[in-house]
């Protein structure tokens, strides 16, 4: 188990291994990851529209997100947890994005559906800059958030975590596993708990009351979904599972992907399953400025072992 500080040495000392659970897609996106003298560069595939260019920046992504802002529930809880979005993204020194602005109305929904009050641990597979992560991490009612990603991918998101919650507080409340046993080894006060995606057979292991996977799912190879899968449903206990995903996907090596494949249990309650509202589109800078994807994106919100 690393402890804060020690994360990084860690996880740059291996940065250039390959990893077994990477598919066609990342293999692709992370070729020109670099992390040199404290910078990044090479983030291809971990979101659009985040470089902040000033406020007026800020303003075209105002006028741009009022309809996707419309799909919210108009609640307290809706618009607190975009301030705190909106404050997160400015100490990123990034810009509140579309892809920011989708994990608060994310947030909204399984509020709205009465989840988040019955949540203490929460699993996140994949996330973008850390977003969706330390957002839970600012509701201090989710007391321990494990947070799943492939190395190159983790670093970024932890960087971000960072950025916002300040080294003290990171060095004291973030750590990364990577034995099954180190589950034990976890205190009280930590909150983030990081995992290489490799060591993904951890989650076997862990009782959590919420799984959240946003758009990460589509990226993998079939057998590493069906591990998933088979690792989250190993536990006998409640629990809620949330999950956006492309109905169909073509990863660059030609394989496809599809969200009704998943190795979900017939015995789950599904609270909901549409077409989700905020992800048929996104928007540009350039005309046209709002543009369709090339699938379509489901989101389903399921009681597990209740």
């Amino acid at each position: 188990m690393y402890l804060g500080n020690k994360i990084y040495p860690y996880i740059l000392g291996k940065i250039d291994n390959s990893e077994s659970v990477s598919s066609s897609h990342w293999n692709y996106y992370h070729k020109n990851f670099k992390f040199d003298e404290g910078k990044l560069n090479g983030l291809i595939g971990f979101g659009h529209n985040n470089n902040y260019i000033g406020s007026f920046s800020n303003w075209i992504h105002f006028l741009f997100q009022k309809k996707y802002k419309s799909i919210g529930s108009n609640s307290q809880f809706f618009k607190e947890i975009n301030k705190k979005a909106i404050s997160i993204t400015k100490s990123q020194k990034r810009a509140f994005g579309l892809d920011v602005l989708r994990q608060t109305l994310t947030l909204d929904f399984l509020n709205q559906k009465k989840v988040l009050g019955n949540v203490n641990t929460t699993v996140v597979i994949g996330d973008g800059y850390g977003t969706m992560t330390t957002l839970l991490y600012e509701n201090q009612d989710i007391q321990q958030i494990f947070l799943i990603n492939l190395r190159k991918t983790l670093l970024v998101d932890l960087i971000y975590l960072e950025k916002f919650i300040g080294s003290d507080s990171f060095n004291k409340e973030v750590v990364l596993i990577n034995k099954m046993h180190d589950i034990k080894k976890i205190k009280d006060d930590v909150r983030v708990i990081a995992i290489e995606a490799e060591n993904y057979e951890i989650l076997k292991n862990i009782n959590k009351d919420l799984v959240i996977n946003i758009a990460s799912f589509q990226e993998m190879d079939m057998d590493v979904i069906d591990n998933y899968f088979n690792y989250i449903y190993n536990q006998k206990t409640p629990f809620y599972f949330y999950l956006c995903n492309r109905e169909a996907k073509q990863l660059p090596d030609g394989s496809l992907i599809y969200f009704k494949n998943y190795k979900f249990n017939n015995q789950d309650e599904i609270l909901a399953d549409e077409l989700c509202p905020w992800h048929n589109d996104f928007y540009t800078f350039r005309p046209p400025f709002f543009r369709q994807y090339d699938g379509t994106t489901r989101h389903q919100l399921r009681k597990i072992n209740f």
